[in-house]
């Protein structure tokens, strides 16, 4: 019985071990990036419309859902991973509206 428990405790330990020598995965969301929002709609058509459009263009972008005092808007979002100057103008450019920078996102 003790001999099982040995077995038992080393198995435990060495699968434990490999583990520590996995590389960690960073996701997209993870890495430093600004978040602006291009665009508010309440058809999914005009949201898809932009998103596809920002996509074709080389953007990284996303339609995020919000309800503000019962009305369900459909937010058309893009991650700038890379910010290179001229990157507002040129989604304000490609979209016709002015880009709001939502958020600064340090990598964790």
């Amino acid at each position: 019985m003790t001999r099982f428990f040995c077995i038992l405790s080393l198995s435990a330990i060495l699968l434990c071990g490999c583990s520590l020598f996995e590389e960690e995965k960073t996701y997209d969301w993870q890495r430093p990036h600004d978040t602006y929002q291009v665009g508010a709609f309440s058809k999914a058509a005009n949201a898809d419309a932009l998103n596809e459009k920002l996509k074709k263009s080389g953007f990284d972008s996303r339609i995020e859902t919000e309800i503000i005092n019962g009305v369900f808007y459909l937010n058309v979002m893009v991650d700038v991973y890379d910010p290179t100057p001229g990157v507002k103008e040129r989604l304000e450019s490609i979209t016709g509206h002015e880009a709001i920078l939502r958020s600064k996102k340090k990598g964790g």
